[in-house]
This record gives C-alpha cells, sequence and structure tokens, in this order.
C-alpha cells in the first residue's frame, strides 16, 4: 500500500451541513457580496454581450452558436457589433478577470506512483456567487422562523426546525445562522460514458426550497480526485478502499477549513 498525503492534515467527519454563525463580528474582514461593475465584461457592442451571454446562460455548443451567428449577420444592422466567430468570443471572455470563480490546482495524495490534484475555489467566493444573485437573496431567511398548523408545529424549511432554534438561541442576539450544504454524485462528461468527474456542489439551507430546487441556486465548487484502480483485485483491497477515504476527506478538509477559522465567532456578511 502505497499512499502520501502532500501536507499534513487532520480527517474531519463531514457531515452534509456545516454550521456558522453570522453576524456582525468587528474583528474579522466583511465578505461583501454586492455587485461589483469592476469585474464586467467589455464587449465591442451591446449585441455583442447579449450573444455572448446567450451561449453562456444555455451551455451552447460552438456548432450550434456558429449557426445562431450566421442568422443574426444576416438579419441585424450594419452599425451592429458581433464576434466573427464563436471562438473569438469566447477568447474575450476568457480573458475576463472574475476573482469569485477563479479554480486553483493543487496536488493532494501520491498513489501508486501518480499524483492526485484537487481543483477547487475558496468556499466563501461559492457563498459570495450565490448571495450575489439578488433573486436568490430575496428568497433566503436568516431568522428562526416557526410554523404551526392548528396548534401543532410544522416543520416545511431548515429554520423552521428544532435543530435552527437550537442553534440561533446560542449565538448572541445580532448574530444568524448560515446554512452550508455540500453534495457531490460522479457526471458522466462524455457520450460513451469513459470519462468521469466527481464535482461537489454547494448551496445553502437558508434558500427556501422552491427557489434552492432551481440550477442557479447550486454553484459548484470544485472537483474530488477519482482514485484510479489497475485492476479489480487491487480496487477491492482494503490499502485502494483506505486511500480512497483518505483521499476524499482530505479533499474535504481544504474545501471546508476555512470556515472553521469561524466557527467560534462568526464573521460580517
Amino acid at each position: 500500500m502505497t499512499f502520501n498525503i502532500k501536507k499534513n492534515c487532520a480527517i474531519y467527519c463531514v457531515t452534509k451541513h456545516v454550521l456558522i454563525s453570522v453576524g456582525p463580528i468587528s474583528v474579522f474582514e466583511s465578505l461583501d457580496i454586492s455587485n461589483s461593475t469592476a469585474n464586467k465584461p467589455e464587449f465591442p457592442s451591446e449585441e455583442f454581450g447579449d450573444f455572448m451571454e446567450l451561449l453562456t446562460k444555455w451551455n451552447l455548443s460552438d456548432a450550434c452558436g456558429s449557426d445562431i451567428l450566421k442568422f443574426a449577420r444576416k438579419i441585424c444592422r450594419d452599425d451592429v457589433t458581433l464576434p466573427t466567430s464563436v471562438k473569438q468570443g469566447r477568447q474575450l471572455v476568457d480573458q475576463i478577470n472574475v476573482p469569485h470563480i477563479a479554480f486553483k490546482k493543487v496536488p493532494i495524495m501520491e498513489y501508486t506512483d501518480e499524483l492526485y490534484f484537487l481543483y477547487y475555489r475558496p468556499i466563501f467566493d461559492a457563498v459570495k456567487e450565490l448571495l450575489s444573485n439578488k433573486d436568490i437573496f430575496n428568497n433566503c431567511s436568516f431568522e428562526f422562523t416557526p410554523l404551526y398548523h392548528e396548534g401543532q408545529r410544522i416543520y416545511s424549511e431548515q429554520y423552521n426546525g428544532q435543530w435552527w432554534e437550537r442553534v440561533q438561541r446560542s449565538l448572541p442576539d445580532e448574530a444568524k445562522v448560515l446554512s452550508i450544504m455540500l453534495y457531490s454524485d460522479v457526471t458522466t462528461c462524455d457520450h460513451l460514458g469513459k470519462s468521469s468527474e466527481h464535482p461537489i456542489y454547494l448551496t445553502l439551507g437558508n434558500i427556501v426550497s422552491w427557489r434552492r430546487n432551481k440550477p442557479d441556486a447550486k454553484v459548484l465548487l470544485g472537483y474530488l480526485p477519482i482514485l484510479k484502480a489497475k485492476s479489480i483485485s487491487q480496487k477491492r483491497s482494503k490499502g485502494y478502499k483506505l486511500a480512497k477515504r483518505t483521499l476524499y476527506q482530505y479533499a474535504l478538509d481544504i474545501l471546508i477549513k476555512s470556515l472553521l477559522d469561524y466557527k467560534d465567532d462568526g464573521f460580517n456578511l
């Protein structure tokens, strides 16, 4: 059995919900979720930007985008500037610096002479992306809200539950609960099913459930590395299973470690 963690790490028991208090604590730097215009893309024309937004919103292929572009050129005015090709438009988008969607790549384990990497972004950046969406923010609750029907306690959202009530009562009056939910599943990346990744997503329990179930209420946090086995017998071995568990736990440790700095005092939102 050969696997080496790239750094000293603590293996945590990771639960589905990471709870940290959120409040006006002056000793920590604030997480600014206001929309900034500093990093907004500057396109040659409004129509150019609308076309790139269309490609991105619907995840259109280059072939489909090229057909739309050809049609748009036939019907648009002469003074309208459009990209010469889909590739040119994507290159312009790639040059835009948007800090809260920047991913990092770090080596975290060496197993049977192969190095495994974790692709991720800081968890506060993912939270910022969610709460910067005005519609999502307007459908968030940071207050414990008990529900009753005919005198009986009922439960609909996380912030209706006894768990939230208990945590809220343990916090200072000005502090609130931010419920962070992480989940992951293997995703096939090609039509033949031979290539797959293990993305991990983030959403918030503060978001009302009907809104949280929409696609834009979940953001990509990173890709967990998938440990490879050279044979069926190796895959069934205790050493492989131990390495796989350690790899996942260490990856999750990196993803959520920055939250632990605030677990006792909270931070300004």
